[in-house]
């Protein structure tokens, strides 16, 4: 598992998920509103039907809706 954590200077809807590199949805992590402040959320490896992903690198997205904020950024999955 990887976590992976993030800060809010407001509350408001978050989206973050998980891409493979061709750009495919692997999963939502998060999708609902959520208070200012930090939280964190784990990855385990598997994908939205709780299948294992296989080893390499994903990407993962976070929104902030209210914001206008995204950030994406690089993992490696090994197994």
């Amino acid at each position: 598992t990887t976590t992976i954590g993030y800060d809010l200077p407001a509350a408001g809807r978050v989206v973050l998920n998980v891409y493979s590199m061709n750009g495919q949805v692997v999963r939502r992590l998060v999708g609902e509103g959520k208070a200012a402040g930090y939280h964190r959320v784990e990855w385990d490896g598997r994908d939205g039907q709780g299948r294992e992903v296989a080893s390499g690198i994903y990407l993962y997205r976070l929104i902030i809706d209210e914001s206008n904020f995204s950030m994406t950024r690089r993992m490696m999955l090994l197994r």
